[in-house]
């Protein structure tokens, strides 16, 4: 289509609302994946408090989202703020009830309040979820059975040392 003076006005602004449109999801949709991206990059080099600046910051923008809400979970629970996080893994579950990062985190959150039975209940299901085993449920029955020891304030996922 070509824009000039003859095309009537209210042709040219809905045109030009599309591609705002068009432009805005396709600016929000990379934005996501790099701040997912930078929080992670946060999380991974143990700047947890800058890791929630930054998901806040997408989190408001973009709405929510499963693995964002986990990522918060998280790095909220690495601030030692156990009631946030505990918030945002049941946010992140209600939005994906098989959401393995989020069964698995809020289970190592369970052992940190001493609650070993509800941890077992994310085992539990995390064993649905992956019957021929996952990287999660290895996670959080090693970290059950460090419970068990007495060591879990001393556990650290293998992916963190």
């Amino acid at each position: 289509m070509i824009l000039d003076a003859a095309t009537p006005a209210r042709t040219m602004i809905a045109v030009a609302a599309a591609l705002l449109l068009i432009g805005n999801t396709g600016w929000a949709i990379g934005t996501s994946d790099y701040v997912i991206e930078d929080a992670q990059y946060e999380i991974d080099n143990g700047n947890f408090e800058e890791a929630v600046n930054v998901l806040e910051q997408v989190i408001e923008a973009e709405g929510e989202d499963a693995e964002l809400l986990n990522l918060m979970g998280f790095s909220l629970r690495n601030l030692d703020r156990d009631d946030e996080a505990m918030d945002f893994y049941n946010q992140a579950l209600a939005l994906d009830p098989d959401h393995q990062g989020a069964l698995e985190y809020q289970g190592e959150l369970y052992l940190k309040m001493g609650d070993q039975a509800a941890a077992e209940a994310n085992l539990a299901k995390l064993a649905q979820l992956c019957p021929d085993g996952c990287e999660a449920y290895g996670v959080l029955q090693t970290a059950i059975e460090r419970f068990k020891d007495g060591g879990v304030s001393s556990w650290v996922p293998p992916s963190r040392r």
